[in-house]
């Protein structure tokens, strides 16, 4: 990984369980450099995706992107309508046709103009399916941004498992995916896309129009890191794995987080929010306390059905000060209204005038509410886990700790789910889960937290949101 290539086919079909003679096609793209390829810029979006990268590397497949869902049943799929339309749909997206190209330490993405894309026929259950196919990261200049597999049953297709590359689709760009992909074994064409393309975008931000929008939300993010009070050191001793990841299962989190939200007008995703930041400044010590939150940069028109890596992180900052909790919920709210409008920038320039910023200034972690982009796929579209275990694919997962969460409706669980030695970010808080059932992870370095100290902030998070609501 990380060598210049020619454009060339991949080195053979993925393998696996299969129902008949073939996984796919074995033909491969163009051969030669000159069939239909060029190449441009990363993305900024893209860009952040490869600092985590670098940094995680060989460990970096907790960035993939995981889908599954049923095919439509008012039409039964067979294989060669499936692959087709794995075909149109590859063809429909430019990202889907994207590699890296040039040195790591600068890398470029190069677009092909015709891809046969490959797929597998399996047999597995499909959370098997996503397990296997995402074990791996991907050979980001020698493989494909997709992996596929077409899971059937009596000479059918019933589900299709869609892995997805981080560089080629955010999580907003997935569940388009999703949609366009149930769409065409459903009507065979579409309308064509109306989203700019990585390229498209890529250039807009090279740009001098791009560049200025960065300075702006550079000069925005340094005016908030004044207002932010110091991080002290880390306070223990690193173990190894040095980052570990809880998650918590909560039936009764969604319903408390929506009552708290209804009372005060706001997001569910403020609720939860404002919470994590409320632990974090406890954690800290800090009574001005900022977190950097996931905002998919759709707002602007021909944007919202972008195909791409374009998300990138907002800075929130709050007085944690507040007189309850609910008037922290409100000022959250109206402060990440602000902050989702300096969330374009080059992230190498950023950085670079962040890391100016004083002695323990800092932003505390990363706040990633999945649950937005799925809300705003396709229906009926399901969201598997990544393959983020210690250990082999199906490997079970340690259970931490079990307790009522006080409402009555079930048992709140926190289970251990990922261990890396490696990472760009040292506390993230992922939001996900079914309806009905919130999942909260919560993955942070040892030497900040250490695994007991991650099972109590997820604790006190449900618990802070569970009494808030009964309030």
């Amino acid at each position: 990984m990380g060598e210049t290539c020619e454009e060339q086919p991949p080195t053979g079909l993925l393998t696996g369980p299969t129902a008949g003679p073939s996984t796919g096609p074995s033909t491969g793209p163009p051969t030669g450099p000159s069939a239909g390829a060029s190449a441009g810029p990363l993305t900024w979006g893209q860009q952040d995706i490869w600092r985590a990268v670098v940094a995680a590397a060989p460990q970096e497949r907790y960035l993939t992107i995981v889908r599954s869902f049923a095919a439509p049943r008012r039409r039964p799929v067979t294989v060669e309508r499936a692959a087709l339309a794995l075909e149109r749909l590859v063809a429909r997206h430019e990202s889907l046709r994207t590699r890296l190209t040039g040195p790591r330490d600068a890398p470029l993405q190069q677009v092909s103009a015709v891809v046969r894309p490959l797929y597998e026929v399996v047999t597995e259950p499909v959370e098997e399916v996503c397990e296997r196919l995402a074990a791996e990261p991907f050979a980001y200049w020698d493989e494909w941004p997709l992996r596929v597999a077409f899971v059937v049953d009596g000479g059918y297709v019933r589900h299709i498992v869609l892995i997805l590359c981080h560089l080629a689709a955010d999580g907003h760009a997935a569940e388009l995916l999703v949609k366009d992909f149930r769409l065409l074994l459903l009507r065979d064409t579409l309308p064509p896309p109306d989203g700019a393309t990585p390229r498209e975008l890529a250039a807009w931000q090279h740009s001098d129009a791009g560049r200025r929008v960065s300075e702006e939300a550079i000069a925005w993010w340094l005016e908030e890191y004044a207002r932010m009070d110091p991080v002290p050191p880390y306070a223990h001793t690193p173990e190894e794995p040095r980052f570990l990841e809880a998650t918590l299962r909560s039936p009764g989190l969604a319903a408390a987080t929506r009552a708290v939200a209804a009372r005060n007008r706001v997001s569910s995703s403020t609720v939860l929010l404002a919470a994590a930041m409320r632990l974090a400044g406890g954690l800290t010590g800090q009574r001005h306390c900022g977190m950097r939150v996931i905002v998919n940069n759709r707002f602007a028109a021909g944007r919202r059905d972008a195909v791409a890596t374009i998300s990138q992180e907002a800075l929130v900052v709050l007085d944690l000060d507040a007189p309850s909790f609910d008037a922290l919920v409100r000022q959250a709210w109206g402060r990440a209204m602000r902050a989702y409008r300096q969330a374009q920038y080059d992230p190498y320039a950023m950085e670079a005038a962040v890391t100016g910023a004083g002695p323990g200034i800092r932003s505390f972690g990363c706040f990633n509410d999945q649950r937005l982009a799925q809300e705003d796929g396709a229906a009926g579209a399901s969201t598997e886990p990544a393959a983020r275990r210690n250990g082999a694919p199906g490997e079970k997962i340690e259970m931490a700790a079990a307790r009522t969460d006080g409402t009555g409706e079930g048992k709140t669980e926190v289970a251990w789910t990922d261990a890396m030695d490696r990472n760009i970010c040292d506390f993230r808080l992922h939001v996900g889960g079914e309806p009905g059932g919130m999942e909260v992870s919560c993955y942070a370095d040892t030497a900040l937290l250490p695994p007991s100290g991650i099972e109590r902030y997820l604790l006190d998070l449900e618990g802070l949101i569970l009494e808030a609501a009964r309030a």
